[in-house]
């Protein structure tokens, strides 16, 4: 007896023990808000801040509401306030049932409405139908009501006739209904059933262990990196006419798929890559020898490769860091008050207009900045390919704009031209955009035929190649011109290729190609002459190709 008193006092004091040392850590949720955000071209990092209210003593903090794309190892947290941050640690929680949001409660709200107007429409209907067979049923009027005179039946007659054609329009219209609202409320259950899918998807939270000697009213900001979300830029050229500066609009198509919208937030692009990494790679030594083979060994039924163990962790630590944080300043204005900053490595865009960026994937349009770009215009054509000629924009001075590679649309004079590939990776000093046709210069390219001819030359044959070319401008004003053709490059010493005629070309003898620049006055034709031969075996077939 002594005995079990003994064990029942020892498990007490057991339990007061742990209860007390639950009670030195109280524990508190806290709900933070995306307070900035700076997306990479492939992630973002993310700010949350929050006003926390710190009771003395030592409290367990949790953020709740997390993007589960968190990276784990690159959460900082700080405080501004007397206090102690003691620990910090990152968890799923799969059980949490947040409040709904306000999407989904209108949802519903809508799935309810629909329910109820359907139910009234089809129980009017019923009554509609349930009257029409009454009123027909009290048609027999004969036997039973002898005497009724001919103007008594008239009545008759004309008050069935009208009230069954209500009755049926009505039952018709109410048929109409039903079918319209039976179908919308098939969208807004889908749609429902989408977003509570959504919804329910596990979060993060942060647990953040802190200390205070008395009670503080801290501000806290958590700053990490978010998987599934980026940009891209996008372009708009547009030039008003072929004598005025082309107007660039760099834009962003800013995309985040983190489980968390982004409502309301500071944004900045950068042109940086965290997930790349910054270390230079070292060459170990390189070598070669024979290939050795060696008999390929038999795999025993009762030998299999033990299998990795698989580890799940509920929580992982994470350093803390004492990172300050500054405020944006609020903006008025998008691309005029667009701050660009240049680091060593990367070109920031600061965007000052706070943006909202919901969580589903879809690009959305973010304007960085606008440039009036100074601008070479000039035509060009390629006859043996296209016989029109295209008018080109030379962008002069463009590596001055911390302009990426991407999609660019062309308008000009008003008017979509096309789209067109920007390549900020061109290493020329101008970037060169197609603005589109231009009919108004006239372009021909026809053979001499009298010139192209086959001769045998003993043991050799020699081919004569000869074209003419004519270009006329129907334009107003003075264009200028470059038409380019090619003669062709021998692959053996046994074939040889020597131009005859390309007056005022410019020739280059590596790749082929034949260029002349030229400029006309309105209403003038000017006519080019290219002409060429080529000698070979005459045992030999030649074929011309790429």
């Amino acid at each position: 007896m002594i005995t079990t008193k003994k064990t029942m006092l020892t498990i007490a004091l057991l339990f007061g023990l742990m209860v007390a040392g639950w009670a030195t850590d109280k524990e508190k949720a806290i709900k933070s808000k995306v307070k900035n955000v700076t997306v990479f071209l492939n992630r973002a990092q993310v700010t949350n801040a929050a006003r926390v209210y710190v009771p003395a003593g030592q409290t367990i903090l949790i953020f709740e509401g997390l993007s589960t794309r968190l990276d784990k190892q690159s959460l900082q947290v700080s405080a501004e306030g007397n206090l102690t941050i003691m620990a910090v640690k990152h968890r799923i929680n799969y059980l949490k049932n947040f409040a709904k949001v306000q999407r989904i409660k209108q949802l519903e709200d809508s799935v309810t409405y629909f329910d109820d107007h359907i139910a009234n429409v089809q129980v009017e209907k019923e009554v509609l139908l349930s009257e029409e067979k009454m009123i027909l049923a009290n048609q027999k009027i004969g036997g039973k009501q002898q005497g009724l005179s001919a103007q008594k039946l008239a009545e008759m007659a004309a008050f069935y006739r009208k009230r069954l054609s209500n009755i049926r329009f009505s039952v018709l219209r109410h048929n109409k209904n039903l079918k319209k609202y039976k179908k919308r409320l098939e969208k807004l259950r889908s749609q429902l059933y989408t977003e509570n899918k959504n919804a329910n998807k596990p979060t993060s939270e942060v647990m953040v262990t802190v200390s205070a000697k008395t009670t503080v009213n801290a501000t806290f900001e958590l700053n990490y990196i978010v998987m599934n979300a980026g940009w891209r830029p996008i372009y708009d050229l547009r030039a008003k006419d072929s004598k005025s500066p082309i107007q660039l609009s760099y834009k962003a198509e800013v995309f985040q798929n983190t489980g968390i919208d982004w409502n309301n937030v500071d944004i900045t692009l950068s042109t940086g890559n965290p997930s790349q990494s910054g270390y230079k790679p070292n060459l170990n030594p390189w070598y070669v020898g024979f290939v050795t083979y060696y008999p390929k060994p038999r795999r025993e039924a009762n030998k299999r490769r033990p299998a990795s163990p698989k580890v799940m962790l509920d929580e992982e630590e994470v350093t803390v860091t004492n990172q300050k944080f500054t405020k944006k300043d609020n903006s008025k204005t998008i691309a005029d008050f667009t701050k660009v900053v240049e680091t060593t490595f990367s070109t920031k865009f600061d965007i000052s207009l706070p943006y909202s960026i919901p969580s589903n994937g879809r690009p959305q349009l973010v304007e960085i900045a606008q440039h009036n770009m100074k601008t070479l215009y000039t035509h060009s054509a390629v006859p043996k390919l296209d016989k029109d000629a295209f008018l080109m924009a030379q962008l002069v001075e463009w590596e001055k704009f911390n302009l990426l590679s991407g999609k660019a649309n062309i308008y000009f004079e008003g008017t979509f031209v096309g789209e067109t590939f920007l390549n900020a990776k061109n290493t020329n000093d101008t970037l060169n955009i197609s603005l589109g046709r231009d009919k108004r210069i006239i372009i021909d390219r026809k053979q001499i035929k009298d010139f192209t001819r086959k001769r045998f030359l003993g043991s050799n044959i020699k081919q004569t190649f000869g074209y003419e070319i004519s270009v006329r401008n129907t334009k107003k004003e003075n264009v200028t011109i470059t038409i380019e053709e090619q003669i062709p490059i021998s692959k053996t010493n046994k074939i040889t290729v020597e131009l005859l005629e390309a007056e005022g070309a410019q020739v280059d003898k590596t790749t082929g190609k034949v260029t002349w620049k030229i400029t006309l006055k309105p209403q003038q034709t000017t006519k080019l002459t290219l002409k060429y031969s080529v000698k070979y075996p005459k045992k030999q077939q030649i074929v011309f190709g790429g």
